[in-house]
């Protein structure tokens, strides 16, 4: 995935300037860019799924989209972009059908798996919709009518996340003691795995870390897998951190590590055909960081910490613009004053929408 750019003209080309902050209350999970670009997609702690188009200069809110009965933390389209799957905190995995101008339920898992829905992604062809959660187990789905295709049961902890190689023949799913299992897609027989074991601790009986997100390049020759680098679980310390495998041995071939113990974990990245990732980190107290950096160099080309807590990003399909979906600053979580009209004031999440490169560009 490597291409040699020096990191000046990298930066000159993807540096990003912000178009607009878009105001979300209550708090948001993550937000997509829809495949044809003009729609941003996020899920909330509300159950909802919010909407905005882009078309105009401004994005414009478009009405929530109800049915889940819990968070909604995993999205994913299908390639053509016809279609919009979701999955919330109560296991429910629900299918969309989707145009520019509409949504409309197409059908529903109630009970897809036993307690949080945590991840989910669709297969390049778009016959499968794969998903994951706390009861251990992966499982397929076909798209057309949800019926259940297959499980995948190796996992013995909450699986955090699941990814399709780009030929769809096989796919990755992770788990919080950083195991990463590799299946083949067609039988469900384990191939193999990938060990990110450093990326967990047990730590005055707390779990910290675990595999959290999984990503691979273009070519489905590397897979990125993030993180932390645990340093206690007291106050959860760690190094925010991806470790690069390559694919076909599944051996470690370099690890980035992306800031200092407060700066945590790893919420989401993409590895740019450029040669570079693109990640997010979150941390505490209202830490947050939006870095490029290329395998092989000491210092991301880019490094933004103007965004506190920052837990998604999606870039857009023309690579032009990217979403940044942070939290509000004195984010304190509990133990934070009423308001002055006795209410407690709830966390919002502003989603950055990044323009890359120059900025009269």
């Amino acid at each position: 995935m490597i291409r040699q750019v020096d990191a000046e003209t990298l930066k000159a080309r993807f540096e990003p300037h912000e178009l607009q902050v878009i105001a979300a209350d209550p708090q948001i999970v993550g937000a997509y860019f829809s495949p044809c670009g003009t729609r941003l997609v996020a899920g909330g702690f509300d159950a909802r799924l919010r909407r905005w188009s882009l078309e105009a200069d401004e994005a414009v809110e478009l009405p929530a989209v109800e049915g889940h009965n819990g968070w909604v933390q995993a999205i994913g389209f299908d390639p053509k972009g016809t279609e919009l799957f979701s999955g919330d905190s109560w296991g429910q995995l629900r299918a969309w059908s989707w145009d520019k101008h509409h949504v409309r339920p197409a059908w529903i898992q109630q009970t897809a798996h036993d307690g949080w829905l945590r991840d989910l992604h669709v297969c390049p062809r778009g016959d499968m919709v794969a998903t994951c959660g706390r009861d251990q187990v992966v499982r397929l789905w076909s798209t057309t009518d949800g019926s259940l295709q297959r499980e995948l049961r190796a996992h013995e902890h909450d699986v955090y996340c699941v990814r399709f190689h780009p030929d769809g023949r096989t796919l990755v799913s992770g788990d919080d003691r950083g195991v990463v299992k590799h299946w083949n897609a067609s039988t469900g027989a384990c191939l193999g795995e990938f060990d990110a074991s450093e990326l967990y601790l047990l730590h005055r009986l707390q779990d910290v870390g675990g595999a959290r997100v999984l990503r691979f390049d273009g070519t489905g020759g590397t897979l990125a897998c993030g993180g932390t680098t645990p340093k206690n679980g007291g106050t959860v310390q760690g190094a925010p951190t991806i470790l690069l495998f390559d694919v076909a041995s599944r051996n470690l071939q370099e690890k980035l590590s992306l800031g200092a113990p407060n700066q945590c974990l790893v919420h989401d990245m993409h590895l740019h055909d450029e040669g570079f990732v693109m990640a997010v980190t979150s941390g505490t107290p209202g830490q947050g960081q939006l870095l490029f950096q290329r395998p092989g160099d000491e210092e991301p080309f880019v490094k933004t910490t103007n965004m506190p807590n920052c837990h998604s990003l999606s870039l857009h399909p023309d690579g032009s613009r990217l979403a940044v979906v942070a939290t509000n600053r004195g984010s304190n979580g509990n133990g934070r004053r009423l308001d002055k009209d006795g209410r407690y004031p709830g966390n919002t999440s502003p989603i950055h929408l990044l323009q890359l490169g120059p900025a009269d560009a």
